[in-house]
């Protein structure tokens, strides 16, 4: 018996009557006519594989006589994966090889898909589609957060950064425990529940106290000249109203008036015609944030125009002329802890009338606050120059007061201080922090512990004997000699380690009411369940349709969804490395330094999928949409006019514009580019396994890269030309390289350009960077966004691709499915899950897609729902 008889004769024994053996290959015109089932495998390999995929040829590593069937291995289950995909997708026989007919290919694909449907699904029942997994570090901060009531912990920069698979940070295969794990959310527990402890004996009074920027050192520090600093940009300008104080510079009056002259006072400011950056970092540096909880800032400040030095030198700015301003000016108040941990908290903007522009944020304890007129340059030696300088002057931003409202405590003791130690009295120690008094630590201890327990498990457990077990961490702790509230401390962190807490527990088969809470809020707030969800879960009733249907509506209209929104875009567009490289301070310069252009682009793509789902939008938007998220400094790096302030909102497009869409926003092209060049390798490969959920297979080993020619003496395009010579290289370029040469007329950061730039002979660029360095980059080649399909279809630029992807919308949303499946449960689609996923986007066809209408198709599917 031959190698491939012996093959067919065992793989058909293994799959039983689903293949069909026949003696020989029946003719192309034969197979035409027989049912679907009656097409041999045997046959159909013999006719088109095997010349390339026996022991002797074995083109591509796969050897098809010797394939085994066993589809419990997980190996060899994807090897027919694979098979089937290739053959389904007109891959195999490869393209010049003789085609099998349409009847005979379906018949061949249903024939093998059905017993491995099949052997999948009997898989899955057995072992459910996913593995056990402990929670994300996102997941574990939004949780500490919501358990504690504490929207300030920072917690998930104190624990490693969790593996990946499948493109997520959700499934158990990649977020192992180790005892450098266990060890990380130990401390990082401990320091959430310090955090939440009662401070003082009493409430914190809550006070408003205002800040003037004249008495502020960091602004007049700045007023006079040093050995490091000679320079009127790099310096503050006093300022009264519009005017310049001239007195103050001259030193014939005080910094400020101050309580002596009220209405004086209030027209006391201090100007800056750059941004906050080394060396001028000004601060509120006289507030620190007595503890950590939720504040109220108030900014008065508005734009001035700085007349020049002279005619000859008008780019420099004179602190003794000064007028109204032209401007409106976008602001950013960062929280720092000096030296510059910055947190993000809010944007606002000013006028040229003055203003008082007021936000509320959450603070850590000893934070302080940074504004920063982040439209203005920052100086960069040597010979700096203002890009924003006119003959006539230029802008500036005055800055007269902060004022501060807070701590606000809604209730207290707060919320964690009492899950901890419900009413029991503290007190001041010798060493003036905060100690539990208790009577009987003992009773107190076993109360205590039971109540959080059955606060913080999210489904039933076994809590008095669970309460005995940490219990016995208390006593140990007690007799160690150390306090009742460490003791309680040292078991409430063992709790927030244990399996329990951190685990996601789920069975093989239908998910039991606490686990599909646990699962859904998992998704979509990406914490863990709440009160309300926890009590329908109690009674049994989540499962019901209506009332998963009505959740999903209340999930996703609260605001904890962002966390969603924020946790699956940081993923699957890889927004969390959006300021993992910084534009080339030389080919890029007008990039360079520009951190609100950073922060408006992450925002721009959240706010644009939060909007898809809100609405209900097609998810064809994701290709081609009519309208962008943006804000001023968005709207100018996409050409777009009449947009004014730091704000997002939803701007309707003109019409044939580049942009609508993921593929042509800021982010996303950052993303996919070094900062230095772009690649249409890199960026049409990520097009292809993001967006269109097709992805490249790897390059074949030992063939190099294609680096880009900085010097613009060749394009990349010319190169892949030369390099898709080789056939092996052919076979994916040819897939991916098109869809990025779309994309070739954006920039490092998603600005269009008809020309590459390069350091090197060529057309000289004019114009001034953030940085205040004339352009040294110079424009050569012409941009060619042209291309062709591997199906034929050619464009000519970034429009005519989007065109030609929209004729297949449903693959826009079937990839977007199989994202938040992954997302959702930890697992990408099975192979028993295809027709399922078919399913769900037939349900969903009728509304377009709808990305909410799939979010709850989802929800209420059997993957869903099933561990």
């Amino acid at each position: 018996m031959t190698q491939r008889i012996k093959f067919v004769v065992l793989l058909a024994l293994a799959l039983g009557t689903a293949w069909v053996i026949t003696p020989k290959p029946q003719p192309a015109n034969a197979s035409a006519t027989l049912p679907l089932a009656a097409v041999s495998p045997r046959a159909f390999f013999e006719e088109n594989c095997v010349a390339c995929h026996d022991a002797r040829t074995k083109k591509g590593g796969l050897d098809l006589t010797s394939l085994g069937q066993d589809f419990a291995q997980a190996a060899t289950f994807a090897t027919w994966v694979k098979i089937h995909d290739r053959v389904q997708a007109g891959e195999m026989p490869p393209k010049g090889a003789p085609q099998p007919e349409v009847a005979q290919r379906n018949g061949f694909l249903k024939a093998i898909a059905e017993p491995m449907v099949a052997a999948d699904a009997a898989r899955i029942r057995t072992e459910g589609r996913s593995v056990l997994r402990r929670m994300n570090r996102y997941e574990y901060e939004n949780t500490l957060r919501a358990l504690l009531g504490a929207p300030w912990l920072q917690i998930k920069e104190l624990l490693p950064e969790d593996g990946e698979r499948y493109r997520f940070n959700k499934s158990g295969e990649a977020l192992g425990v180790s005892h450098v794990q266990i060890s990380r959310y130990l401390a990082a527990a401990e320091h959430a529940l310090r955090e939440v402890l009662a401070r003082s004996e009493k409430q914190p009074e809550t006070i408003t106290k205002r800040y003037y920027a004249r008495e502020q050192r960091s602004f007049t520090g700045h007023v006079e000249f040093s050995q490091f600093n000679t320079a009127s940009e790099r310096a503050t300008f006093p300022l009264l109203g519009n005017a310049a104080d001239v007195a103050v510079l001259n030193k014939t009056a005080p910094m400020t008036v101050g309580a002596a002259d009220p209405a004086k006072r209030e027209l006391e400011s201090m100007g800056v015609v750059a941004s906050s950056y080394e060396p001028l970092e000004i601060r509120f540096n006289q507030f620190k944030a007595p503890v950590p909880g939720r504040y109220k800032l108030r900014l008065s400040a508005h734009s001035f125009w700085a007349g020049p030095e002279s005619p000859e030198k008008w780019w420099k700015p004179s602190r003794t002329e000064a007028s109204a301003g032209r401007t409106h000016e976008p602001i950013t108040l960062y929280a720092e802890i000096p030296p510059r941990q910055m947190r993000y908290l809010a944007n606002v903007d000013v006028s040229p009338e003055p203003s008082v522009q007021e936000v509320e944020v959450y603070l850590l304890k000893d934070e302080t606050i940074r504004p920063d007129a982040v439209r203005l340059f920052r100086s960069r030696p040597p010979n700096w120059r203002n890009p924003l300088a006119e003959k006539d002057g230029q802008p500036g931003v005055a800055f007269r007061w902060l004022e501060v409202v807070g701590p606000i405590c809604d209730e207290w003791p707060g919320k964690g201080h009492r899950l901890m130690f419900g009413d029991l009295p503290f007190k001041k120690n010798a060493k003036g922090k905060i100690e539990v008094v208790s009577s009987n630590p003992h009773a107190d201890a076993e109360r205590l512990l039971r109540n959080f327990l059955q606060q913080v498990y999210r489904r039933p457990q076994p809590i008095e004997e669970e309460t005995q077990r940490f219990l016995k961490l208390v006593d140990a702790s007690l007799k160690n000699g150390d306090s009742f509230t460490d003791a309680m401390i040292t078991a409430y962190s063992a709790v927030l380690c244990s399996p329990a807490f951190t685990t996601l527990e789920e069975k093989p088969g239908r998910l039991d009411d606490y686990a599909l809470a646990s699962r859904l809020s998992f998704f979509l707030w990406n914490a863990e369940p709440d009160a309300k969800l926890r009590e329908l879960a109690a009674q049994g009733a989540l499962r019901k349709p209506t009332i998963l249907r009505a959740q999903v509506d209340r999930m996703l209209a609260d605001a904890r969804a962002q966390q969603f929104v924020n946790s699956f875009l940081d993923y699957w567009l890889d927004l969390r490395k959006v300021n993992i490289t910084s534009p080339d301070e030389l080919l890029y310069c007008d990039y360079y330094l520009d951190d609100h252009l950073v922060e408006s682009a992450t925002f721009e793509t959240r706010a644009f999928f939060a909007e898809l789902v809100r609405g209900d939008l097609p998810a064809r938007n994701l290709i081609a949409s009519d309208f962008v998220m943006v804000n001023e400094r968005l709207a100018n790096l996409y050409g777009l006019s009449g947009v004014q302030g730091s704000q997002i909102r939803r701007v309707t497009l003109p019409p044939d514009s580049v942009r609508g869409g993921l593929l042509t926003q800021a982010s996303v092209l950052k993303v996919t580019a070094n900062g230095t060049t772009t690649s249409p390798v890199v960026r049409g490969a990520w097009m292809m396994e993001r967006i269109l959920g097709k992805p490249a297979p790897p390059p074949p080993a030992g063939v190099p890269a294609v680096e880009p020619d900085i010097r613009g003496a060749t394009t990349l395009r010319q190169q892949l030309e030369k390099h898709r010579t080789n056939p092996s290289c052919n076979a994916c370029h040819a897939k991916i390289d098109p869809a990025g040469f779309a994309l070739e007329n954006f920039d490092v950061f998603g600005a269009w350009r008809d020309k590459y730039r390069a350091l090197a002979e060529g057309e000289k660029a004019p114009g001034v960077g953030k940085n205040g360095q004339k352009f040294a980059f110079r424009y050569i080649q012409p941009v060619d966004a042209s291309g062709s399909l591997p199906n034929g279809r050619n464009f000519k630029d970034v429009r005519e691709l989007k065109t030609l992807l929209l004729q297949d919308e449903r693959q826009i949303a079937r990839n977007l499915t199989n994202q938040l499946l992954v997302f959702a449960t930890g697992t990408p689609t099975q192979f028993s899950d295809r027709p399922k996923v078919e399913a769900l986007l037939d349900r969903a066809a009728s509304k377009g897609y709808g990305v909410q209408s799939l979010i709850h198709l989802l929800v209420e599917s059997e993957m869903f729902r099933n561990k």
